[in-house]
């Protein structure tokens, strides 16, 4: 892609996972960077902006206070006197059941995950003076309801209606707003459910054609589209990317494609 020489993105909850992957896919598209992590992750995100060199600024912060999402604004123009570009990626998860869940639970999952998209997404809108994209990491358990998840399935609702909404209101400047919604992606925050904890995954597993969980480059790079001009026409669209969890239910036993020792389904092949 060509758009990125010489943009300015911010992307938040870039210190690992799905941020950290597309922060290395922008810069290798020759984009400047700020980079936005939670305090406790600092080490992880200066990892990540040594690696990438020059044209980049990280920054550590709570993304639920108003201050982290105006300082990382100033950042960016402060030290590339542009932006264009946000990745609204920061996210927490919990796993909780309903009668064991706290307010407190529910404020910060509300606190991180909504209310940080929110005032990323706004305070960055302020200062694309000629226009730009914003893409939030919303789930398929945005509309997809799951046990021990009422307050994160809630709070990426919401993330959900945060781009459907911006993508209305930002379209008169410029601005687009979409989403992308990840399924069960190998992240440090989903590794110990993926290892198999609680019997977890082999239960996840069953409702995926795909039979893997996926990688972080495999979201990052449907970002990195919706960053892009080839997504022009794109407000307020999210892209799910989730190995085919949420197109239905499979009523057979195959596995992915690629594993080799995997039974395959019957098929007729055309001569």
């Amino acid at each position: 892609m060509s758009d990125f020489q010489g943009r300015v993105a911010i992307v938040s909850g870039a210190s690992s996972g799905m941020g950290e992957a597309t922060a290395r896919r922008l810069a290798r598209e020759s984009a400047h960077l700020v980079l936005l992590a939670a305090p406790g992750d600092r080490e992880d995100l200066a990892r990540v902006a040594a690696d990438l060199g020059g044209q980049t600024v990280a920054q550590a912060g709570n993304i639920a206070d108003l201050a982290t999402s105006r300082d990382a604004v100033a950042a960016a123009l402060h030290t590339f006197g542009r932006l264009d570009y946000v990745v609204n990626n920061a996210g927490i998860i919990g796993h909780h059941g309903f009668f064991e869940e706290t307010l407190e639970d529910f404020d910060r999952m509300m606190a991180v995950n909504a209310r940080g998209a929110y005032l990323l997404a706004t305070e960055a809108a302020k200062a694309m003076a000629d226009g730009g994209a914003i893409v939030c990491t919303a789930s398929v358990s945005s509309w997809l309801g799951e046990e021990l998840q009422v307050a994160y399935n809630t709070s990426k609702g919401a993330v959900l209606m945060i781009v459907r909404t911006l993508g209305l209101e930002l379209a008169p400047y410029g601005i687009r707003v979409n989403g992308v919604a990840p399924g069960y992606i190998r992240t440090r925050m989903s590794q110990a459910r993926l290892n198999g904890g609680g019997g977890y995954w082999d239960k996840a597993r069953s409702r995926i054609p795909l039979d893997r969980p996926g990688e972080p480059d495999e979201v990052a790079n449907v970002i990195t589209f919706l960053l892009s001009s080839e997504a022009s026409f794109m407000y307020g669209s999210v892209i799910v990317v989730d190995g085919g969890q949420s197109a239905g239910m499979r009523s057979t036993d195959w596995a992915a494609a690629g594993q080799d020792s995997a039974p395959r389904p019957p098929r007729r092949l055309v001569s």
